[in-house]
């Protein structure tokens, strides 16, 4: 933070947004349509961030897609089914915001900008098993395919999973969906989809109202006045340039959270991330120039976890890639920490799961389920489905643990051998009797959000016996983190008396989520991000 007002600004705007995400779009897009100038600041080579990287599903409830497809959903219902998942962790006012103007927020997208949903069939919410959850469809919007030509040179720019074909959330673009054609088709034609596609359609947009992009450019501090005010932004380019930016109505914090930054997550959640499933450079600029601020902040030992793997050779920006994996949900497998015992039931959501790992033995003094804890499988998962990398009929690379008895196994990845063999035989037994007695596997939607049948102890229950055995292992990872500075229903930054940092916005993983913990079904990062960058635009735009 900086006192110092420059004599001569390098540059001036009415507003600046950190980030290129989807919440910082949402929010130029909207201070440009407001009738403010935007310039918009990226500090890596890519524009996107972890939006472009991700799904780009947003979850919204009551949304307009929703009620063309007939799908009946109130406010109240929505209300009472994210209060049921944060546990009195989240604020009812903001609860309520959200449930709000999320829908006031589709709207506005649909009408001022070329950004489409759909409504992805077969994909329930991820607690469709609780009383409290919506009784038919999706609250989750699949972005439609866009055509890159629409953004121009912008188009070498975007950022990509490379893991990802450009296939919709629908058509399987999220589990390595297989239909080649499709796929062949619309890389020929520049056609993309999920992340990629949100993104380049409220890029066009920002394009469209003329908001300025700078890449290779970072947020370094912000500037304010004797008032305590924020009147601009000292940014700094790759080549060491500083720029100090006036922005004339406020700057919009929204490039993302901190799982990147290793003394940061350190310092506030209750586990290191070892290997976060993003892409680096979410490093917590913009925590760290709203504490300078003064800001207050909320929701800090929090992250988007994921129960990340790994095929060391597989790199993204010269870092080993955190990958989504996959086995975990299917039969033949369980996941054992090093005493060989299972600890958690290994297919809820992938922001649940890892939170077994903070487990702590009073009596043992340890965290027994430290990672990496062991996904141990057999040769018919391997038959069955791709896992990380590793594609069915394939032998397995050298990178993966293999024997042909559990007992060699544990001993060469350091897992109790007595304690392993104990487990698979109890699950087997479990297996022939149907039944996951400890665990309860075969029992919730998200385990079987693929199969039209819903769950079934059948799927997801299957013996581990022929060998070979292999062993894999999980990371505590994350999407993102989903802590930082409070922020008041229009996404202006609190202090701690809880009066606003007049011109200082934040949204997106740069702000503590609204929701507090819970991640409520697929897209709930994005929908929330998105909502409260858009009251963020709309706020300052016609202030």
């Amino acid at each position: 933070m900086s006192y110092i007002i420059p004599e001569k600004w390098d540059l001036e705007t009415d507003v600046v947004v950190l980030g290129t995400g989807g919440a910082a779009l949402v929010a130029a897009v909207t201070a440009a349509q407001e009738g403010s100038s935007v310039l918009a600041l990226e500090k890596t080579h890519q524009i996107g961030g972890t939006t472009a990287y991700s799904g780009g599903v947003a979850w919204v409830p009551g949304n307009r897609y929703m009620k063309e497809a007939g799908i009946n959903d109130t406010k109240e219902m929505a209300i009472k089914y994210i209060e049921r998942l944060s546990q009195g962790r989240a604020d009812s006012d903001m609860i309520e915001r959200f449930v709000d103007k999320g829908p006031e927020m589709i709207d506005y997208l649909y009408e001022h900008t070329p950004t489409r949903f759909k409504m992805p069939a077969g994909y329930p919410e991820y607690y469709g098993h609780l009383k409290e959850a919506l009784p038919q469809g999706t609250r989750s919007l699949d972005p439609v395919p866009f055509s890159l030509s629409e953004i121009g040179e912008w188009a070498d720019t975007l950022r990509q999973n490379p893991i990802f074909p450009p296939l919709t959330l629908e058509e399987g673009g999220a589990i390595g969906g297989v239909d080649f054609g499709k796929i062949a088709e619309r890389m020929e034609n520049n056609i993309v989809t999920m992340g990629r596609s949100l993104i380049a359609s409220l890029f066009k947009a920002c394009l469209d109202r003329g908001v300025v992009t700078k890449l290779h450019t970072a947020g370094k501090d912000l500037i304010l006045n004797e008032a305590d005010e924020v009147i601009g932004v000292i940014a700094e380019t790759s080549d060491g340039e500083k720029l100090y930016i006036k922005a004339n109505k406020g700057v919009i914090l929204a490039s993302g959270g901190f799982e990147w930054n290793k003394q940061l997550t350190r310092s506030f959640l209750k586990g290191d991330i070892t290997h976060p499933v993003s892409p680096p450079g979410n490093e917590g600029d913009a925590l760290m120039m709203s504490m300078k601020a003064g800001a207050s902040l909320g929701n800090m030992s929090e992250a988007w976890w994921y129960p990340t793997m790994v095929d060391p050779t597989f790199e993204y920006e010269d870092k080993v890639m955190g990958q989504l994996g996959g086995g975990r949900q299917g039969p033949n497998s369980i996941i054992v920490n090093k005493h060989g015992k299972r600890f958690v039931h290994e297919g809820t959501t992938y922001n649940d799961m890892p939170r077994s790992l903070f487990e702590f033995d009073p009596v043992k003094m340890e965290f027994a389920n430290k990672g990496p804890v062991w996904m141990i499988f057999d040769q018919q998962l391997k038959d069955s489905q791709m896992i990380i990398t590793m594609m069915p009929g394939e032998d397995a690379p050298d990178w993966v643990d293999q024997a042909s008895s559990l007992r060699e196994l544990a001993e060469k990845i350091g897992v109790d051998a007595d304690g392993l063999e104990a487990q698979v035989k109890r699950w087997n037994d479990n297996c022939e009797q149907g039944i996951d007695p400890d665990f309860h596997r075969g029992t919730t939607k998200f385990e079987a959000l693929n199969t039209p049948t819903g769950p079934s102890p059948a799927l997801n229950l299957g013996k581990i016996e022929k060998g070979p055995f292999y062993a894999l292992p999980i990371y505590q990872g994350a999407l993102g983190t989903n802590g930082g500075p409070r922020t008041d229903g229009n996404s202006q930054v609190l202090r701690h008396d809880n009066t606003p940092i007049k011109g200082l916005y934040a949204a997106g993983n740069a702000a503590m989520n609204p929701l507090g913990p819970l991640y409520p079904s697929a897209g709930g990062t994005i929908g929330p991000g998105m909502t409260f960058g858009y009251l963020a635009g709309k706020h300052i735009g016609t202030n």
